[in-house]
């Protein structure tokens, strides 16, 4: 008798406990879960916003008021390799020039030396500057802006798209730089560099 006293006991509880737990009315989002009601709050079935244990799924922790976001993963876009010739002696860059929403960028340092200027960063501004007889040259990394300054004049120059870091190399704008520095430029699958 008292087995059976104690399995009915025992049933009982389990009935109780499964009842509580789904004994408020609410549909389920994305999540699995939902804000309570305010009549489900009141009898004290749950508190704001909770989740439900669908079958064998292990439930996720408990939220109050906001749902758990969802990440999306954007893809890296793919960027297009182009060669860079300078009086048609075709570059060694690293990493390579490439295109990248209609604009040519390439390795700052490299490209500024190869056009016979001297160059510094400010790894604290993140601004490169660049000197080549008369003229100073003032790029910020992420910044649509650019500075020449020719014979104490300076011009601002609006840039299609900024300076950047890419593979821990400033990539700069290719057309930019190479006129800034007085250099001519033509795309023919490549892009063509004359300097003066």
């Amino acid at each position: 008798m008292k087995k059976l006293v104690l399995f009915i006991t025992m049933l009982s509880l389990f009935m109780v406990t499964s009842l509580t737990a789904d004994a408020h009315p609410g549909r389920l989002d994305s999540n699995g879960g939902h804000n309570c009601s305010e009549k489900s709050k009141a009898k004290g079935l749950c508190s704001g916003y909770h989740y439900h244990n669908k079958g064998n799924e292990a439930a996720p922790s408990t939220n109050t008021n906001h749902k758990t976001p969802t990440y999306q993963s954007t893809p890296e876009p793919v960027l297009t390799t182009v060669d860079v010739y300078i009086n048609n002696v075709k570059q060694s860059y690293n990493p390579s020039a490439y295109i990248k929403n209609g604009t040519t960028l390439v390795p700052m340092k490299a490209i500024f030396v190869s056009l016979g200027a001297t160059v510094t960063y400010d790894n604290a501004t993140k601004k490169v500057t660049a000197y080549k007889g008369n003229k100073k040259i003032v790029i910020g990394v992420g910044n649509k802006k650019a500075y020449v300054n020719s014979n104490g004049v300076t011009t601002t120059i609006n840039l299609n798209h900024a300076a950047e870091i890419y593979k821990g190399t400033t990539m700069v704008p290719l057309r930019f730089v190479s006129e800034a520095l007085g250099a001519g430029i033509t795309f023919d699958n490549a892009v063509y560099i004359t300097t003066k």
